[in-house]
């Protein structure tokens, strides 16, 4: 399996039969509509985007991007929540399919699984499980005590929002839920992307046993 990081929260995973992508933000509309920037350049151009599937965590803007989503047109189906389904609708995506808490879906040979998280609006966080690996994305979370539960799929690496702003965990929170979860490998994320929403990644990795940082447009094998 390899692992490509896109920034904030957005991965792209690719197996031997498939490959999906989460969260992109490959756009500037943040700073369009809220006077934002983006600190990193974007690292695909949504209009050569190919893969299996694209998972929206939630619907704001660096998660369900219209701009990143308007441009991905090569036979892709979404994975979102029942309000994201609702604005992929609007934005002429009839191929979107919402998942609740505790319900899956299979893409080849990628079983995704949405878990509880805590934000300002419906979301969630994702078990993926492919080629004996379990990876845990949070997506966008406040701290939960319910977050630990995570624990019970065993997953061997966490990817954990840090940034502590606008309905997400601070470091401290995260390690905590990173503990708990008890994975050996724990990644943090969501502290890149926006001068005004950002944090240090080396908090977390530094004071978390087999913490590591992934570095931005590159690829890890797993």
């Amino acid at each position: 399996m390899t692992v490509r990081f896109l920034g904030q929260s957005g991965y792209i995973i690719k197996t031997e039969k498939a490959q999906i992508m989460i969260d992109p933000y490959l756009s500037d509309s943040v700073n369009r509509v809220a006077g934002r920037p983006r600190t990193l350049p974007i690292p695909i151009n949504p209009k050569y985007v190919e893969c299996d599937a694209v998972i929206c965590t939630h619907n704001h803007l660096d998660h369900l991007d219209p701009d990143t989503v308007k441009d991905i047109n090569n036979g892709q189906f979404f994975i979102t929540t029942n309000e994201g389904k609702i604005e992929l609708n609007k934005l002429g995506k009839d191929n979107a399919v919402s998942l609740n808490v505790g319900e899956s879906i299979v893409v080849s040979d990628i079983e995704i699984t949405a878990v509880f998280a805590d934000h300002t609006v419906e979301a969630f966080g994702l078990i993926v499980k492919a080629e004996n690996k379990t990876l845990y994305f949070s997506g966008d979370t406040l701290y939960n005590e319910k977050l630990f539960d995570i624990a019970q799929y065993k997953p061997d690496i966490t990817f954990i929002c840090i940034n502590g702003k606008l309905g997400n965990m601070n470091v401290n929170e995260a390690l905590v839920v990173a503990n708990k979860i008890g994975a050996k490998v724990n990644i943090p994320n969501h502290y890149d992307m926006f001068a005004s929403n950002s944090e240090n990644p080396y908090l977390f990795s530094e004071n978390i046993d087999g913490g590591k940082v992934l570095k931005f447009n590159k690829e890890y094998k797993i």
